[in-house]
Formats: structure tokens, C-alpha cells, sequence
């Protein structure tokens, strides 16, 4: 009897706990739907509205207020969610996660994404609308970052929040370019079909044929496209983050509809994940409307629609990237054979932070 009376004690004290512990999240951390709050570098007034299922409505006197509140609630919303994006690309899961995404970084790292971004965000058009809405929208997350709540999951691994830049969102740009591409996963699997059931096995599998098309040998090495396969798709699987894989779309005429008018789908093959890949939003002012679906650090929705007209995404997935294994110069590991000489290697250091 006294195990009985001891347990049901426990049971209460745990249903105390999680009450209390809903309340105080509700009223420290929950999203703020209703009220007035002052956000700065506006020049009209901005009203939202959130639906039932927490959509924003956003309406505005002009386009650059718009996405200084767009960048303000999806970060409100999202803003876990951005911070593991942002580090995926920048190779820095591990300042967060430890040791275990030392692997994960070094791959992100190593493929030069930053690099890449620095060099795009160089030559951009300052000028351009793009550029301008881009960095309202930064400017309304780092708003948030300063004067909102800070989510939960960042106290519990104890992270200090950062502003976002530029780079944060053209090294997202980055990850995306990676996971729809396809080569990095399918060619050395592929490649292991091939050494272990053969030829014909694989040409079941990949028959595409054109008299114009230029063959690559692969390497006759199935030991390192093996390892290579089985260790991509182990670093996939540890992302925090839903890989990007896959899509299709397609539109029926206006005279194939029982309304007269044309019907557009769009179907991404995106993974779940809670929170949702996507996050919906609709901006409207008076010279621009959209509802569309955004990434997390994307100001602009990758699907969207409007009384006009609706687009959508889907990826083409061709084979656009081949393997090689680097042959060293035999007399100095610092130089690789290309054609009948030998070049030197380009070497960049890269420090990782790791927790722990």
C-alpha cells in the first residue's frame, strides 16, 4: 500500500511539474500573437494578423516595411530552426553539439560554401530590390534577437544567440545547392552496384543512352567509393535538418478544369521535421501580394501565389558532378598528377569549435 501511496505522489508531482512548467513557458517564451509591439526602422505602421492555424498576414504601407516584419515573426517563430541552418553550411554543429558533428562540419567545411557566399555577396547589386528587402528582412530577425524571447532550446545547451548577416542566408543557399544534388549520394553507390553485381545489373538500373554523351570511367577502386558512399550517408543522417531531396510539379490547362481555370501543383519532396520545413506567410501592400512558403532564413518564398499568377519549385536532379581519386606525386604528398605533371595542392586552415 505505502509503494502505491508513494508512486501516486510521484505521478502528481510530475503532472505539477509539467503544468507549471506549460504556464511559465507560456508566459516567457511563448510567441507573442496579440498586442502592439514597437519595431524600429519602419516608416508606417504594420498590422498582422494571425490566422487559426498561426499563418501572418502581414499588411503594409510599402515592401521594405513588410519584410522588416516578415524577418521579425519568422524569427519569433523559427528562430532554432534558423540557427541550426545557418551552422550546417558554415560547418558549425559542432559548437553546439559536440564531438559527434565533427565529421558533419569537416564535410560542410570543407566544401567551400562560406567561401562561395563571400565572393556572390562581392558582386551583388546593392541597388536592387532584392538586396534591399533581403536586409529588411535581417534587420527585422536581429530586431527579434535583441528584444524578443529567447527560445528554450537555446538555454538548454547553453548558446548565446548571434545576429545574422548576409552570409547566413546565401550559406543557405549553399546547403540547399548540396542536398539537390544528387551525385555525392547515388555515384558511389552506383559505383558499388556496379563492382559487386556488374555491368548489366547497373545498365537495368541506368539506362540512358545518347550518341552524344561522353562516358567517364569510374575508378576501379571499390574499396574508397564504398567507404565514401557509407560515410555520406551517415553524415546525412545526423543533420538536425530535414535534407532537401527531390520534387515534382505540373499544371492542367484551363480547358481540362471543371472551372475554366488552370490548376498549378507543386509537390516537393522535402523531409519532415517539427517544426515544419516550410513557413508560410502572406504579404500584402499596395503595389505587392504574395502568400507563399519560405525556408528558414529565405525572405523570399520558394512557393508562393497571388491573384496573378503562382510558381513553384522542383528539381531537374541531373547528373551534374563526377568523382575522381587524386593521384599524389609518389616524391611529394603536397602535389597531385594532372594530365602529365604535377600540381600543388591548395591547402586552407579551418579551425572547428567543439563543445565539451
Amino acid at each position: 500500500m505505502k509503494i502505491i501511496k508513494k508512486s501516486f505522489f510521484l505521478l502528481i508531482v510530475m503532472v505539477l511539474l509539467i503544468f507549471v512548467a506549460g504556464w511559465l513557458y507560456s508566459r516567457t517564451l511563448h510567441p507573442t500573437y496579440n498586442g502592439e509591439i514597437e519595431i524600429k526602422n519602419t516608416s508606417e505602421d504594420v498590422t498582422i494578423f494571425f490566422d487559426a492555424i498561426g499563418v501572418p498576414h502581414i499588411n503594409a504601407e510599402n515592401q521594405k516595411d513588410a519584410y522588416v516584419a516578415l524577418g521579425y515573426v519568422h524569427a519569433q517563430d523559427r528562430l532554432w530552426q534558423m540557427e541550426l541552418i545557418r551552422r550546417i553550411a558554415a560547418g558549425r554543429l559542432s559548437e553546439m553539439f559536440g564531438k559527434e558533428l565533427i565529421a558533419t562540419d569537416k564535410l560542410f567545411s570543407g566544401l567551400g560554401i562560406e567561401e562561395r557566399s563571400a565572393i556572390t555577396i562581392r558582386n551583388l547589386d546593392k541597388n536592387a530590390a532584392s538586396y534591399k528587402m533581403t536586409m529588411a528582412y535581417l534587420d527585422g530577425i536581429n530586431q527579434y534577437i535583441e528584444n524578443g524571447k529567447t527560445p528554450i532550446e537555446f538555454s538548454l545547451i547553453g548558446l548565446e544567440k548571434e545576429k545574422y548577416t548576409l552570409k547566413d542566408v546565401y550559406n543557405v543557399f549553399g546547403y540547399m545547392a548540396f542536398s539537390f544534388a544528387v551525385a555525392h549520394k547515388t555515384d558511389p553507390m552506383l559505383n558499388e552496384v556496379k563492382e559487386k553485381l556488374g555491368s548489366a545489373y547497373l545498365n537495368e538500373l541506368t539506362a540512358t543512352e545518347h550518341e552524344n554523351l561522353t562516358l567517364i570511367k569510374n575508378e576501379k577502386n571499390p574499396e574508397i567509393t564504398a567507404a565514401f558512399s557509407k560515410a555520406m550517408h551517415r553524415l546525412m543522417d545526423v543533420l538536425p535538418i530535414s535534407p532537401f531531396i527531390g520534387s515534382n510539379s505540373w499544371v492542367l490547362g484551363a480547358d481540362k478544369t471543371k472551372n475554366g481555370k488552370v490548376i498549378f501543383a507543386n509537390d516537393p519532396h522535402i523531409g519532415y521535421s517539427q517544426p515544419s520545413v516550410w513557413y508560410q506567410a502572406h504579404i500584402k501592400t499596395p503595389d505587392y501580394e504574395m502568400y507563399g512558403f519560405h525556408l528558414a532564413l529565405l525572405p523570399f518564398p520558394l512557393l508562393g501565389h497571388n491573384k496573378e499568377y503562382a510558381y513553384g519549385i522542383t528539381m531537374l536532379e541531373n547528373d551534374d558532378i563526377d568523382f575522381y581519386v587524386e593521384e599524389n606525386n609518389p616524391a611529394n604528398e603536397n602535389e597531385y598528377t594532372l594530365k602529365e605533371e604535377y600540381l600543388n595542392y591548395t591547402f586552407v586552415d579551418k579551425q572547428l569549435k567543439v563543445k565539451g
